[in-house]
Parts: structure tokens; C-alpha cells; sequence
């Protein structure tokens, strides 16, 4: 039924009668068709498919003959239905074309270089844009830009080392989780395994192909301008990392009951009508499917996807450039916040000395202050032994006045002398310190 350019040719009777009997979905599984594209196809031959919620209701054995929608018009008409198969092979000759294109201007540049040396002048072949890429100093700008027109998809390509690690990587995490999903009493958020590959998660298994290609052309390209790719998939682009993320869009389509389903349903209804107590099946209405509709986002809000008449694999060279401006702008935002971290650094230093220089001036006032206790009580001392003498007090004896001088001395933080049995005195330290009482007395020994 399917023709040499992938396209299948059948009547509406026939496409009629395998919606009605395998549903739309059923239908596109079974010609490798694209939901959203036959859907759009039965609308525009006027060929009705069943409502939301006929095929809960036949499933679950309810007669619902009177809702089937009789077939108008001639049944013997011809559509022409695109299936997947055909989309990949015009995919892969405007892929074929393309490179032929790109060897034409090649070797068209490479007559123009030659008369251009045979001249003895100096030209860029590439021009600078202005309003692209304008961060970048000329040769830099015009080797990206050179790169970027000439970007391509090679199928016989050997994939890039990285590419090859992470697929890698997941399969041997599938493995890991198909092991833990066998354990009885499997518990996907206590038994699941840890470092799951997270960058293909968004994506069908044809979307992961797709995506494979694109960024197996885009590591090659990032490497031979100087950056590095590393194994989590981003890419160090001049001196910053640039993380990308991939994701397939998806289309909400009416749920379809699968027989353990409907039968959960068929018992729950029984138990009800007998009045028995049941719980009844929590079923979801819709299923989401990939639509093959891809996108690279870079951060927050900017991204490049598939539109209507282009392809992501068809705007490779505006994914580099996105690639190199998103590396610029976390340029941007690093340096900024490391002039930031500098400047806290600075005023924590700036604090921190302040600190010290404080703790400093209190420690050296107290000194003082301390000292200067001993230097009034050491003159007051000297005072009362002038006092004793004039008054020739009888205490006052030659032997106390040269005793007690030494000691008006000792207390002297100017002279700072030793006694013979006190040591010297530590003038910096509180008065508390210094009580004579806590004081140890010096030892002497005698043999």
C-alpha cells in the first residue's frame, strides 16, 4: 500500500472503517502515521472519527452503536496519507542537498581566493556581521560565522566520544532500573537508582535521535573553535560553561482504555449495582504524546525549535551563534558576580582588621591604665616614706626606708625592677591579676 516516496493511497471507506474499528491512534500506529497529521487529514476529507469518550464506553461493553457517524460522500476516493518513513527520506535528500550546495559555494570560494592571491590582496572572504556576535574580536567573529553557514548533518559520521559515554551511561541505568523494578514491593521514590541521566528525558526515542545528530554536529564544531565538551553534555565555550537543555513538544489526545482498564471499570460498576462498597478506578482522561516537535533551550527564555517550515537540524549554524551569545552573557553574570564577591571579600577584610585594630587599642589602653594604677601607688608610697621621715616616726628606721623605697620601686611600671622575692611585676595586668595574695611566693632552698 505504501509507495516507493513512503506515502500510503487508500480510500475513505477503507480509512473510515479502521478509525471506527482501531481508533484514530490504533490507525497511525498501525501506517506509521503521525497522529496530529491524520487527524488533520480525516478533517479535511470529511471523514468523521469518534467522539471523547466513545471508546471508555465500548470498552466497558456499553452499546453505543447510535453514536457511530455515518461515512457522507463517495467511499471510493483516494487520500494520500505522508507516513513517518516519508518525512525522515525528505528529511535526509534536503540534508543530501544541502551538502551539495555547501561543496558549490565552496568551490566558488575557492576561485575567488585564488584570484584574489593572484592579485597579492588581502580580503575576508566571510564578512563581519555588525549586529551578530559583536562581543567577539573580528578573526574570532568571522571563524564562528565562517563555521556556522557551513554546518551540516553527517550520518556516516562516527558520533562524538561524549555522545557515545552518555549513551552509554544510560543504558546501563536502564538496566539498573529494570533490576530494581523486578524486586517485590518496587517503590520508585525510595528503590529507584541514583544518578539517573537526566538530558534526554524530554524526548521520544525518535526525538533522542534526532537530538543525538544535532549535538554531535555542534560538539565537533565547539571543539575545533577552541571550546571543550564535557560528560555531562554542556559545553565550556571561550571561558565559560553553557549548559543547553532539550525537550519534544507533546499533544493531549483523549485517553484510550487498555482491557485491564476497562475490566477494572466493568467490576467496579458491578460492585456498585449490587451495592457493595468499591473504590473506584482512578483512570486519567488524557494522554500527552511526543509530537516530534523539538527545542534547545538556552537558560531561562531563549530557544530555537522546530516551526512549520524549518527544522532544528536546518538552522544548526543559528544554535552555534545562540550557543556563543548565551557563553557571553554568562561572561556577563560571572564576572559580575565575582566583582561582587571581591567586594565582599574586601569589606570582610576591611572588617576584620578593623577588628583586630580595636581589640588591639582596648588591649594596650587597659595596659596603660593598669600601669599607670602602679605608677600612683607607687607614688604614694614614696610619698608616705617622705610623710614617716618628717614626722620621725619611730618605724621609720633606716632599714624600713630602704626597704620600703625598693618596694616603691618594684611598683614603679618607669623602673621596672626585680624583688629579690616577689619577681617582677607584670604592670600591664589588672589590679585583679595582680592581687598579692594570688601571687606564688618564690621558693628558696637550702642544702
Amino acid at each position: 500500500m505504501e509507495n516507493e516516496k513512503g506515502i500510503i493511497r487508500i480510500s475513505r471507506k477503507q480509512l473510515y472503517d479502521d478509525i471506527w474499528e482501531l481508533s484514530v491512534a490504533g490507525v497511525a500506529r498501525k501506517y506509521n502515521l503521525h497522529y496530529a497529521r491524520l487527524i488533520a487529514s480525516c478533517k479535511q476529507a470529511n471523514i468523521p472519527f469518534p467522539a471523547s469518550g466513545y471508546w471508555t464506553r465500548r470498552n466497558m461493553g456499553r452499546n453505543v452503536s447510535s453514536e457511530v457517524i455515518p461515512l457522507a460522500g463517495s467511499g471510493n476516493d483516494i487520500i494520500d496519507l505522508i507516513t513517518n518513513n516519508s518525512v525522515k527520506r525528505r528529511l535526509k535528500e534536503q540534508k543530501i542537498e544541502k551538502v551539495r550546495d555547501n561543496k558549490k559555494i565552496e568551490e566558488k570560494t575557492e576561485e575567488i581566493q585564488t584570484d584574489i592571491e593572484l592579485q597579492n590582496m588581502k580580503i575576508n572572504i566571510i564578512m563581519p556581521m555588525t549586529d551578530v556576535l559583536d562581543f567577539l574580536d573580528n578573526d574570532e567573529k568571522n571563524a564562528v560565522l565562517g563555521n556556522a553557514y557551513s554546518l551540516v548533518i553527517d550520518d556516516s559520521a562516527r558520533l562524538h566520544k561524549v555522545i557515545v559515554q552518555y549513551k552509554k551511561r544510560i543504558s546501563v541505568y536502564a538496566e539498573q532500573l529494570k533490576k530494581a523494578q523486578s524486586q517485590t514491593y518496587y517503590n520508585p521514590r525510595y528503590h529507584k537508582p541514583d544518578n539517573e541521566p537526566e538530558f534526554f528525558k524530554e524526548l521520544s526515542e525518535e526525538g533522542m535521535k534526532r537530538i543525538i545528530a544535532i549535538l554531535d554536529v555542534l560538539f565537533k564544531v565547539v571543539e575545533k573553535l577552541g571550546g571543550t565538551v564535557n560528560d555531562d553534555l554542556s559545553m565550556k565555550i571561550r571561558s565559560d560553561i553553557v549548559r543547553i537543555r532539550v525537550a519534544e513538544g507533546q499533544n493531549k489526545v483523549q485517553h484510550e482504555l487498555t482491557k485491564q482498564e476497562a475490566q477494572a471499570l466493568v467490576n467496579y460498576n458491578d460492585e456498585v449495582k449490587h451495592h457493595h462498597y468499591a473504590s473506584k478506578p482512578q483512570i486519567r482522561q488524557y494522554d500527552h504524546v511526543h509530537n516530534e516537535k523539538l527545542r534547545i533551550v538556552f537558560g531561562e527564555k531563549s530557544y530555537i525549535r522546530d516551526s512549520e517550515t524549518e527544522k532544528l537540524e536546518d538552522r544548526l549554524g543559528d544554535v552555534l551563534i545562540a550557543l556563543y551569545e548565551k557563553s557571553e552573557e554568562n561572561r556577563i553574570i560571572r564576572e559580575r558576580r565575582e566583582e561582587e564577591q571581591r567586594k565582599r571579600d574586601e569589606e570582610a577584610r576591611r572588617q576584620e582588621e578593623l577588628r583586630k585594630r580595636k581589640e588591639t587599642e582596648i588591649r594596650k589602653t587597659k595596659e596603660l591604665a593598669n600601669k599607670a594604677e602602679d605608677y600612683r601607688i607607687a607614688t604614694e608610697i614614696r610619698a608616705y616614706i617622705q610623710a614617716m621621715i618628717e614626722n620621725q616616726n619611730e618605724e621609720a628606721t633606716p632599714e624600713w626606708i630602704e626597704w620600703a623605697n625598693s618596694k616603691a620601686d618594684w611598683y614603679d611600671p618607669t623602673l621596672d625592677t626585680e624583688d629579690e622575692y616577689l619577681g617582677k611585676r607584670e604592670h600591664g595586668k589588672s589590679k585583679d591579676e595582680k592581687e598579692l595574695d594570688k601571687m606564688n611566693v618564690r621558693k628558696s632552698w637550702y642544702w
